[in-house]
This record gives structure tokens, C-alpha cells and sequence, in this order.
């Protein structure tokens, strides 16, 4: 039989628990029996993704206590054995939370609910799930949804020969712990696919690595305390088995490439850097991948030294007979270089003989 839980102790010597201080009632009620000495062990994890009954979660046996449901959230209170778990979702992300008397039974039931929840929130085929950032207001927001991911090979065809070779020795890696460098740099034309790129990394790294997408690269490397917790900087507990990579994305990050980033993005180059190979990052799981539509040669040479970056690719244009190529013999290629953008205009411009319809894969951002 699952415990009752304990009263109170006297309110001078328990502060008391006031609704509006909490997000809601099962907040309260964890509060409570941490305060009351009976259940001091807390554990806590995040899984992207929302489910739209929590309670499938629950191992046989639970007792639910509270299920709320509001239009943008929902969470679930119950016992489990002698702890108590509560589940909610906000923003596409589960947050999964476990008090209890003993320690490694908190860790425990809290390994078994993070299994179920990433196995419940599994993504479809042909997407990845992604977090998401901004910084504004007094704490970044995070929150978290499903993006549509090509497959590497599907549109490798999309880049010219050296920017594909380059990409896919990238999208081979499977671990970075015994790599040197924490930047990968993405640089070219605008329209050269840098983005499609993104997705598919996001999705062929998808086993070891989450994605988080910075919406707004000139508040990160400005505010220290928001890039530490999209780095992951700010958690102080490992949970068994370690966290996954981090694969934070900041597009169009041009002000803070160019040889004069020092002098125009003050101290924002340097956090960066530090963030990448120095003290900030050190011993975090996090990889920074920057795109930007500058030339190599426009780029800070503090960012391109040597061991600096795990990868930097050239997004060029495809040559002429590389463009013939992927349009196919229905069409003739434009002379001289086409990025892909171009050439995608072209077939969306055409029709194929015999009525044939083009089916397109990837895109071109």
C-alpha cells in the first residue's frame, strides 16, 4: 500500500505553499513532501516531444492523484511505490519529475519514465524532432517540435562534388568525444542549401545528438547566461548514462565571422570561441554549427584556424555540368555556374514532356 503523505510540519517552521507561486497544484503538493523531510530526493529530465494522454507512461501499479489538462498544458500527479512522479507538457516539451525517499529508486523511476517517453514521442519517418530558442524576456524560451528532414543520400546529389564529400564524411560521424574542434562553419552563396543541409545532419545524427535551433544568434553570444543553457552549461546533475550531444545551429551569423567581428560584435566573438574550445565549454557535450553567406576570405582567421573547427565546407555553386546533370535531359542547363536555388527555379518554370510531373526532394534553402 503506497503511503499517505505525511502532514505538515508547523507553518513557522514549513513556508507556506501558496497556488499563485506555482505553476499548478501538483507543484504544490512536490513542494510539500519534500518540505515535510518524507521524500527529500528529487530527480528530473526532459524529453522533446508531447503526448496527449501522459498517462501511458505510468507503470502498472501508479495512482493517479491529479490529471489537468489547460489548453496549452496538461500534467498528471500519481504515486509510483513510495515516490510520488509528475508529468507535464509545455511548449512540445515532457517534463518528467520524480521525488522520493531513497535516492536510486528516484533515479530509477525516472530512467524507466524518460525509456517510455522518448519511445512514446518517437518522431515519424522522414523528420526530426528539434528544440527551439529565443532569448527574449527575463529567461530564454525553449520549446520543441517536429521538422521535416531529408535523408543524407536522398540529396547528396543536391551539392557539387567537393561540398558533398566534405558533408558526407560529416554526416558519417558517430561519436565526437575523440575529435578535436567543436565548430563546424558553413559558408556560401545564398541558395546553395545550406539549410536542407541542417535538416539532414539534424536527422543522421538524430541517435546521439539533439538539434537546438537558436532563432535569434545576436541575443546568444551577447547574453552569457543564455548561451550557457543552450549549451547545456547550466545543468549541474548527469543522469545515468550520460547526456546526448548538442548540436546548436545559429544561421546567418555573419556579423560574428567577418575579420572585423572584434571590432563591431565586442566581446559576442569571443564567448563564442570560448564556447567552442575554451573554459565556457569545457566539459560540455556541445557542438556549434554557424552558417553565414560570406567567401572564406571575408572570414575572422580566429575562426578558421587550425583545430578550431571539426568541419568547414564551401557551399559553391554546381558547374555547369553538374546542374545539366541533376536537371536532367529535358533541360539545358544555364551556362557558366547555378546555385541550386537557380536551378530549382528553372524546373519549377517548366513543364516535362508527355505530361511527366517532377518530383522534387530536399529543397534548396
Amino acid at each position: 500500500m503506497t503511503p499517505a503523505l505525511p502532514a505538515a510540519r508547523p507553518a513557522a517552521v514549513v513556508p507556506s505553499v501558496s497556488l499563485a507561486d506555482v505553476e499548478d497544484i501538483s507543484d504544490a503538493v512536490l513542494l510539500e513532501a519534500q518540505w515535510s523531510g518524507a521524500m527529500p530526493h528529487h530527480r528530473a529530465a526532459e524529453v522533446p516531444g508531447s503526448l496527449e494522454d501522459l498517462t501511458i507512461l505510468l507503470p502498472a501499479g501508479a495512482r493517479v492523484r491529479l490529471d489537468q489538462r489547460a489548453e496549452k498544458w496538461r500534467a498528471v500527479l500519481a504515486d509510483v511505490g513510495s515516490g510520488l512522479v509528475h508529468l507535464s507538457v509545455r511548449w512540445g516539451i515532457t517534463t518528467l519529475t520524480v521525488v522520493g525517499p531513497d535516492a536510486d529508486d528516484a533515479e530509477a523511476t525516472l530512467a524507466r519514465l524518460v525509456q517510455a517517453a522518448r519511445q512514446a514521442v518517437a518522431v515519424p519517418a522522414g523528420s526530426v524532432r528539434m528544440r527551439f530558442w529565443s532569448g527574449g524576456g527575463d529567461h530564454p524560451a525553449e520549446s520543441s517540435r517536429t521538422v521535416a528532414a531529408p535523408d543524407w543520400a536522398t540529396v547528396a546529389a543536391n551539392y557539387p562534388g567537393g561540398t558533398a564529400a566534405a558533408l558526407d564524411q560529416l554526416m558519417r560521424l558517430d561519436d565526437l568525444g575523440s575529435r578535436s574542434g567543436r565548430l563546424v562553419l558553413w559558408h556560401g552563396a545564398p541558395g546553395t542549401g545550406k539549410t536542407t543541409a541542417v535538416r539532414a545532419l539534424s536527422r543522421q545524427w538524430s541517435d546521439w545528438c539533439e538539434t537546438h535551433y537558436v532563432t535569434d544568434p545576436e541575443q546568444l553570444f551577447v547574453n552569457p547566461q543564455y548561451l550557457l543553457e543552450v549549451a547545456g552549461g547550466d545543468e549541474d546533475e548527469t543522469p545515468r548514462g550520460g547526456r546526448p550531444w548538442r548540436l546548436v545551429v545559429a544561421e546567418d551569423c555573419d556579423e560574428y565571422l567577418r575579420t572585423d567581428a572584434r571590432a563591431r560584435a565586442g566581446a559576442s566573438l569571443g564567448r563564442l570561441l570560448n564556447l567552442c574550445d575554451g573554459i565556457l565549454g569545457h566539459g560540455l557535450q556541445v557542438l556549434v554549427l554557424l552558417t553565414t553567406n560570406e567567401d572564406a576570405g571575408s572570414l575572422h582567421p580566429a575562426i578558421t584556424r587550425p583545430g578550431r573547427c571539426l568541419s568547414a565546407v564551401e557551399f559553391a555553386p554546381l558547374s555547369q555540368a553538374e546542374a545539366q546533370a541533376w536537371l536532367g535531359p529535358d533541360s539545358p542547363a544555364p551556362a557558366g555556374q547555378s546555385t541550386l536555388a537557380e536551378l530549382y527555379a528553372l524546373r519549377e518554370e517548366r513543364a516535362l514532356p508527355g505530361g511527366r510531373s517532377v518530383h522534387e526532394v530536399g529543397g534548396y534553402l
